[in-house]
């Protein structure tokens, strides 16, 4: 069995390839833990799958210079509150794809010490009805 490392991901938004930029990705698809318990267990509890929610959280490194810079392709996403499609290849070039129609709900475009790295963190969050789909490219 491989194990996979975690070298030349593809993040893009909006069309635009900001993978540069990153260097941390996790995506995540989660769903409540509805306690469905009914008098009949046999003393152990039930669940079901309730509501579910899907996030797509990167770390970036500021740019604010150029049409594909982190400010210039997250700023104009935040401030219409508009939609957009986010799409994550663990290889790139490789052919498994997480895309996830997202809306940006907050951004931080400044973040760091004196003498840091301007990084901040991300999180596009699911904004259809489908959460995050798994494909090929």
């Amino acid at each position: 069995m491989g194990k996979h490392v975690l070298k030349d991901v593809t993040l893009t938004v909006n069309g635009v390839d900001i993978s540069t930029f990153a260097n941390e990705v996790t995506i995540e698809d989660t769903a409540d833990e509805v306690d469905v318990t009914g008098f009949t267990t046999a003393g152990y509890r039930e669940f079901a799958q309730g509501l579910k929610d899907a996030t797509i959280t990167a770390t970036i490194f500021q740019d604010y210079s150029g049409t594909a810079s982190p400010h210039a392709v997250l700023r104009p996403l935040y401030e219409s509150g508009g939609t957009f499609t986010v799409k994550v290849n663990p290889n790139q070039g490789g052919t498994s794809v997480a895309s996830m129609v997202a809306r940006l709900y907050s951004y931080s475009g400044i973040g760091g010490a004196v003498g840091d790295a301007n990084q901040f963190e991300v999180v596009f969050r699911h904004a259809g009805t489908a959460g995050v789909t798994w494909g090929t490219a």
